[in-house]
């Protein structure tokens, strides 16, 4: 709002949308010069989003008043105008409403103001500011007073990171008893029993599975695979065997999954981002309500004592 005389007020909401699936924030109304910034306290939560997603914002917003009216003005100036809107007045509101309903327009119609397309690479685990693109509306009073800038949090998980994405016995190589193995959030953790990964007991073994694990299957057997990782120069190995041969291609399958996936997730795959749950209550923005005007409590005809 540019000066101390725009009086409009609007009401204000955003749709968020990945794919076909679209959430829609809190309505704030009424928004007015008094306010610096918008803040929707909203936590919204997309399942079963591919890497390469395109998040969009759009921003809508209604206008309430586009002049100085009674809804803007100071308790002590109502009383006054109330009692002074003619019955003329009335009648024009009235013959406006007629036409709105038989236009069909039933309710507030809302126009987009602004918009934005967000990426992977746009993920981060904290807060960051992103550009707005700013839309035109019909009328140019109804142009809610937008800086092009918009805060948010948007963080990703990869789905393997909050869920097993293979699990069964594997022996090692030379190994006569299997071991409970384990494919999750880009590592092969092993156990000695399936039972002693259900109490909860520490893994015996974890070996990191990303964009750096090379595979290899051992020409010599077909129930053998090999896990390679590069530490400090060197390459350390694990050598697996399944039962059978479906079971090893089931490895296989899943371990090239998984090491093509933390490619794809890029900085997502790297770090654990805390995924807050909507209806948390988890505020990520704070503001201050409002203070009242000193204006409201200056009375409008000064009492002159006698």
């Amino acid at each position: 709002f540019k000066n101390k005389g725009d009086y409009r007020r609007f009401a204000v909401f955003c749709l968020a949308r990945i794919g076909t699936e679209v959430y829609d924030t809190t309505l704030l109304c009424p928004v007015d010069r008094s306010l610096t910034d918008l803040t929707f306290p909203d936590v919204m939560v997309f399942n079963q989003i591919p890497a390469d997603f395109t998040f969009q914002l759009e921003v809508y917003s209604h206008i309430l008043q586009d002049d100085l009216s009674i809804a803007s003005t100071p308790r002590k100036i109502k009383k006054t105008i109330h009692s002074s809107i003619s019955r003329t007045v009335g009648k024009k509101l009235a013959a406006s409403l007629r036409d709105e309903l038989n236009s069909g327009k039933i309710g507030p119609h809302f126009e987009l103001m602004a918009s934005a397309r967000l990426t992977l690479d746009d993920v981060h685990d904290n807060i960051h500011t992103y550009d707005l693109k700013l839309e035109s509306p019909e009328v140019r009073s109804h142009q809610l007073p937008l800086f092009g800038h918009f805060c948010c949090r948007l963080a990703a998980q990869p789905d393997c990171m909050g869920g097993e994405v293979a699990g069964g016995p594997v022996w090692g190589w030379g190994g006569s008893q299997p071991a409970w193995a384990r494919l999750q959030a880009f590592n092969l953790q092993l156990w000695h029993t399936r039972d002693a990964w259900l109490q909860g007991q520490p893994c015996l073994q974890s070996v990191p599975v990303d964009k750096n694990t090379v595979i290899r299957s051992k020409k010599t057997s077909k129930l053998e695979f090999e896990i390679v990782n590069v530490s400090g120069g060197e390459e350390e190995s694990l050598g697996l065997r399944t039962e059978t041969c479906d079971e090893r291609d089931q490895w296989l399958r899943h371990l090239q999954q998984h090491i093509h996936d933390h490619k794809r997730w890029k900085s997502a795959a790297e770090k654990t981002m805390e995924i807050y749950s909507p209806g948390s209550g988890r505020q990520l923005f704070s503001r201050p309500s409002r203070q009242g005007s000193l204006y409201d409590e200056i009375p409008l005809i000064e009492t002159v004592q006698p």
